[in-house]
């Protein structure tokens, strides 16, 4: 759905050394690596990445159906300024364009239903609209008011005095059918995880700030945020998400146009790592590949998945290691359809449709794309291409289906959905596999200790396993990794 959710309550980051290395290995071409290279490239060190798939990683962009189509992630968040400020230096904020359509359904009991205005990620403030939606029923309803007056419950972080699980606390206050049929799709979907074993503080802080605002009742701390956003002028019909016109690998190829000097290993992986020099501010890291080359360096940033990643540190760092290994991960496949329009039920006015887990699909979610951007749209075929993701934990059929048998469950989905009335024109499908990290409770304490054990060694780590899986918290991750080794380097701002 393009939706993400970003992290600004948590000061971090290993202690900033005095002077940028000279020499810098980069683990991993995604975009938290690519990030990564290009500033530390920019700082004036000589930078090497090592990617053995794509630059890019997950950002990629193939054509379905005459177009240029995201495979993954479609938009960034723009109320956290990473990205949008990266898109400045890069000079193609110029490129940038939002959704032309903000609503969202979601489908339950055979039909879907709009996303109720006045929500805080799913928890309802405005609870006639939630009502009026028709996605819980009226005794859905009346047990969530009774949030308004319930006293503090063992679940809530604040008893707890704790990091809790995003499940047990919501459904405490707000009582199961909310947060099956909205709260769970929503967040959960984010992440491709289960509420149940999320971390409040690490997935949703600012419901875990809402939480601990001294009001058992979530739901007027969530409007009391709202209020406060509103009085800060923060204007609510602002857009939310943004991504260049071509699709966000047009970040990826930004990038590595402005940084030839960068030597990138592409089709190459690493095989081990090992400190010739604990010294933070001397360095010393010398790295292998898996072609018996090796490679020696005055510090390393490591952006592979946690589950690489954390092999990979046992020598440098035992503890971080094993909170990296640690990490679950779940695995997703996207689909992506073209249809004449006439073969499709219709599907304008929303950018698409979440699935609860209960209703019994495969599929989790659709992305109507030619609803949601412009940029997409074929005035000579009017036709209409869906993006349909498949996979969350604790949900693995989409790995037993062959490719064949998968189209053919999925596309019974949607005729479930929207309604499907001929075959498709087009099918690309994806699959990601351990794609997602899964930030269970206590997450971002196990974060900051990987951080700190880091701090004294040439290491660090950036990437969508520590404090956010969206674009800008992968882009600050590497950024904040990049100046933690004495990394500067200049900005458009700076330098008009």
């Amino acid at each position: 759905m393009g939706a993400t959710i970003e992290h600004k309550n948590r000061s971090r980051g290993p202690t900033v050394t005095a002077n940028r290395p000279e020499r810098v290995v980069v683990v991993g071409g995604g975009i938290t690596g690519l990030v990564a290279a290009y500033r530390l490239s920019q700082a004036g060190s000589d930078v090497t990445v090592i990617e053995p798939g794509p630059l890019g990683g997950k950002l990629q962009t193939s054509m379905v159906a005459g177009r240029a189509v995201d495979e993954t992630a479609d938009a960034f968040l723009l109320r956290v300024p990473w990205a949008l400020a990266l898109c400045h230096d890069l000079e193609i904020d110029g490129e940038l364009i939002s959704p032309a359509e903000r609503t969202a359904h979601v489908f339950v009991d055979d039909a879907r239903h709009p996303l109720p205005a006045g929500h805080v990620l799913g928890v309802p403030t405005d609870l006639e609209a939630l009502a009026r939606s028709g996605i819980i029923s009226p005794a859905g309803v009346e047990r969530v008011t009774a949030d308004l007056v319930l006293d503090p419950l063992s679940t809530d972080p604040l008893v707890a005095g704790r990091d809790v699980a995003i499940g047990p606390y919501l459904r405490g206050r707000l009582g199961d059918e909310v947060v099956d049929h909205l709260i769970d799709p929503l967040v959960g979907g984010i992440n491709a995880g289960d509420t149940a074993k999320l971390s409040l503080a690490a997935v949703v802080p600012q419901l875990d700030a809402a939480a601990r605002s001294g009001d058992p009742s979530l739901i007027r701390s969530c409007l009391a945020q709202r209020h406060r956003a509103a009085a800060a002028g923060t204007d609510p019909d602002a857009p939310v998400f943004a991504t260049p016109i071509g699709g966000m690998a047009r970040l990826v190829d930004a990038l590595v146009a402005l940084m030839p000097g960068v030597d990138v290993r592409q089709g190459r992986s690493v095989s081990s790592i090992h400190l010739t020099n604990r010294d933070a501010r001397t360095g010393g890291v010398h790295v292998t590949l898996d072609d018996a080359s090796a490679l020696d360096a005055d510090a390393l940033v490591m952006t592979a998945p946690a589950h690489v990643a954390g092999p990979l540190l046992g020598e440098v760092a035992p503890i971080a290691a094993g909170h990296l290994a640690a990490i679950a991960h779940a695995s997703v496949t996207m689909l992506t359809f073209a249809f004449a329009r006439g073969d499709l039920g219709d599907v304008a006015g929303a950018s698409g449709c979440l699935i609860p887990r209960d209703q019994g699909t495969i599929a989790t979610a659709v992305s109507y794309a030619t609803s949601k951007w412009a940029q997409l749209r074929d005035p000579v075929k009017d036709d209409v291409v869906l993006r349909v993701s498949a996979g969350r934990a604790g949900d693995d059929r989409h790995l037993d289906l062959d490719d064949a048998a998968l189209t053919e469950r999925i596309l019974a989905d949607l005729d479930r959905v929207i309604g499907v009335h001929g075959s498709p024109t087009a099918i690309r499908i994806g699959r990601w596999l351990d794609s997602f990290p899964q930030y269970a409770p206590g997450h971002l304490d196990r974060m900051d200790a990987v951080d700190a054990e880091l701090a004294d060694t040439p290491v660090r780590v950036a990437g969508m396993a520590l404090r956010g899986v969206g674009i800008p918290a992968c882009i600050r991750s590497a950024e904040e990794a990049a100046a933690s080794l004495g990394a500067t380097w200049p900005t458009r701002r700076s330098i008009t």
